[in-house]
């Protein structure tokens, strides 16, 4: 039709005569039949757009009684849907909205903070800009609505992230990588270009992508937690090689302490390292370039007050400056960190090992060892707690410094070479009994979900409950629990259960 008119038009023609030669140019027999088809055709469109959009017929209600004001809720679904006052959005992005808003609505109803995830969206669309396409793609997406719902509930970092750069969430679930993990070696690969570059601030954006991956890698439970703490110390190993490639500290041995050593990282961890070496600007330096902040956050928090001597230390030791110190003047504690060290880079690493496995396997025949380490567990309790134990799960009675340093007490005393917490267990279930094994690892590993939980919030340390039980609910449903009062028995009995072995071997 619009050749022949020579003009843009969506009409049949009124006159007899073209509406015939319009059906035989068609291949139709007459122009009664065009119509007929014609009128068929639209039927089932109409048939399938109603059937998608549900333009004349409302959704199933989703209770709005989930938000604490439900008023509010329903004026900023409609927002999203129509725009504000000075934004036009078109007919067509409102139909999308009709269709999604139920599916938006259903993934809401799992969340702990509805109100808050709800914020995050709208945040979130603004900050995309393509209404329609975010949409349609949500609509037609239900696992990436729930990916992204999910996340936005389960962290404020990770909703930061993505508004900043909303082009990640295309990125990330368009790679085959979010299904499984990343390995060291397949993050140093991927840093290798950068590297070359000296590109810093490349470094800390693919370390903040990759942390959002493995944050949402998370929610959607797509592995075990050992598996998280093993991703996050490999892209956290990964970046600090990086950045000491570029100051050029090869002759620096790096050893990584802790929670780093162990290999059992989880979010907002400080990186715990000593230096061995003579290479004091090189390490001054790997410092200065871990911690520089910047709009993508700081490529890591390194804490080096492990150093013989602390603060008051030299930053740089000398291997025979290490072994000495360890034989002659460290106090216990310091001794007691060794069993978690492991050297990550740079040379003389198995002596460094042989000189740390010397100290606390002779620290370990100490009569005294069971008291000397009660002794500091009660003193980080005093020094660290809130002073309500039962908010306390990292230094209260039965929380994580009571299993942690218990399992440091029996590796020195039966030198057991281990230094993640979570194999050291398994490989003292014959000295301890399988059973108490077992109970232990348990209550260990829920306390750091539950830890692993709360710093995944904001990307930042956390080590009591929030006192307000409206937001233990919120935690208890980001664990994976129905109610506050299930959470709360699980929780005791972990603390419950650490205890009581601790009080086997303490004496308490």
């Amino acid at each position: 039709m619009q050749i022949e008119a020579e003009r843009q038009t969506h009409s049949i023609p009124d006159d007899p005569e073209k509406r015939e030669r319009l059906a035989r140019s068609l291949g139709f027999d007459s122009a009664a039949t065009l119509l007929a088809d014609l009128q068929a055709s639209n039927e089932r469109v109409r048939e399938i757009f109603h059937h998608l959009i549900a333009s004349g017929t409302a959704a199933p209600a989703v209770n709005l009684d989930i938000f604490s004001d439900p008023a509010r809720a329903t004026r900023t679904l409609n927002e999203l849907a129509q725009g504000s006052v000075s934004f036009h959005v078109a007919p067509r992005t409102r139909q999308i909205f009709r269709r999604l808003r139920p599916l938006l609505l259903e993934e809401l109803v799992q969340c702990a903070d509805p109100d808050a995830t709800l914020i995050a969206i709208v945040r979130f669309v603004e900050a995309f800009g393509l209404r329609s396409l975010l949409f349609e793609l949500l609509a037609t997406n239900p696992k990436l609505l729930e990916l992204l719902v999910r996340t936005f509930d389960a962290s404020f970092f990770a909703t930061n992230v993505l508004i900043r750069h909303p082009h990640l969430l295309e990125e990330i679930t368009r790679s085959a990588n979010l299904n499984r993990s990343l390995s060291l070696p397949e993050h140093a690969a991927s840093l290798h270009p950068l590297v070359e570059r000296g590109d810093l601030d490349s470094i800390r954006l693919y370390r903040q992508t990759q942390l959002l991956r493995t944050i949402m890698r998370d929610v959607l439970g797509l592995g075990p937690l050992p598996n998280l703490w093993q991703e996050i110390t490999d892209l956290a190993e990964a970046c600090l090689l990086a950045a000491a490639a570029i100051v050029g500290a090869k002759n620096l041995t790096i050893i990584a302490m802790g929670k780093f050593g162990g290999r059992e990282l989880t979010y907002a961890s400080d990186l715990d390292l000593m230096f061995v070496g003579d290479d004091f600007r090189a390490a001054q330096d790997f410092i200065t370039v871990l911690s520089i902040p910047s709009p993508e956050g700081v490529i890591a928090s390194v804490d080096a007050r492990l150093r013989p001597e602390g603060e008051k230390g030299p930053l740089v030791g000398s291997l025979e400056a290490f072994e000495a110190y360890y034989r002659d003047r460290a106090q216990f504690w310091e001794i007691q960190a060794l069993t978690r060290a492991r050297p990550v880079a740079g040379p003389n690493q198995e002596t460094f090992r042989a000189i740390a496995h010397a100290a606390w396997s002779i620290a370990g025949r100490d009569p005294d060892l069971f008291g000397k380490i009660d002794a500091m567990v009660q003193r980080i309790r005093a020094e660290r707690g809130s002073g309500n134990d039962a908010l306390d799960f990292k230094t209260g009675i039965g929380g994580i410094v009571e299993a942690e340093f218990l399992v440091q007490a029996l590796q020195m005393r039966h030198d057991v070479r281990e230094t993640s917490v979570r194999l050291a267990i398994a490989k003292l279930a014959d000295i301890i009994s399988p059973e108490d094994a077992d109970l232990l690892g348990r209550g260990y590993e829920f306390l750091r979900r539950l830890e692993t939980v709360l710093r995944r919030w904001r990307n930042t340390s956390a080590s009591s409950l929030p006192p307000d039980p409206i937001e233990q609910r919120k935690l208890a449903v980001r664990m994976g629990f129905k109610d506050r009062e299930s959470w709360q028995q699980a929780y005791e009995r972990a603390r419950a259960d650490i205890h009581a072995i601790y009080g086997k071997h303490f004496g308490g």
